[in-house]
């Protein structure tokens, strides 16, 4: 299995929010697609997080995976690896196994197209797909909602 790791993405605007990251080589179904380095974070607990300015709050609640400790975020926010941009599909062409640490391509991914993941298979307990920026958030927020 070849793992992908040379300069081969861009950040560009997306149709499907804001900016995301985009192939410059064409991917093979099943091989492993590196876009962070495992070092590029760090968690901050939620009582760090409740104590945070409102400023801080919005970059952690839009870029930060949640957990149900808190959140695990950029290292820093002025120097984010590509891989922070990556956007949500339902149809995701990449996936994960270990909850964000390690991504493998899902089927062929020709060059030029934007990488997307399931949000949803970033942490067992909390659906991070309810993060401020994702068009789910305001449909699924009530859904949960009504649930309790």
């Amino acid at each position: 299995m070849k793992i992908i790791t040379d300069i081969w993405l861009k950040l560009k605007p997306s149709k499907i929010q804001g900016i995301g990251c985009f192939t410059e080589v064409d991917i093979d179904k099943g091989e492993e697609v590196e876009v962070w380095d495992g070092e590029d974070c760090k968690f901050v607990s939620c009582r760090k997080y409740s104590s945070s300015s409102r400023i801080k709050k919005d970059f952690i609640q839009t870029f930060c995976v949640e957990t149900s400790g808190g959140y695990w975020c950029p290292l820093d926010f002025e120097r984010m690896s590509v891989g922070w941009y990556l956007n949500h599909s339902d149809k995701p062409n990449i996936e994960t196994f270990d909850y964000g640490d390690t991504f493998f391509a899902k089927r062929k991914i020709k060059s030029g197209e934007e990488l997307t993941m399931d949000y949803a298979l970033l942490d067992k307990d909390i659906d991070n797909r309810l993060t401020p920026l994702t068009p789910y958030r305001s449909s699924m927020k009530k859904e949960q909602q009504n649930k309790k």
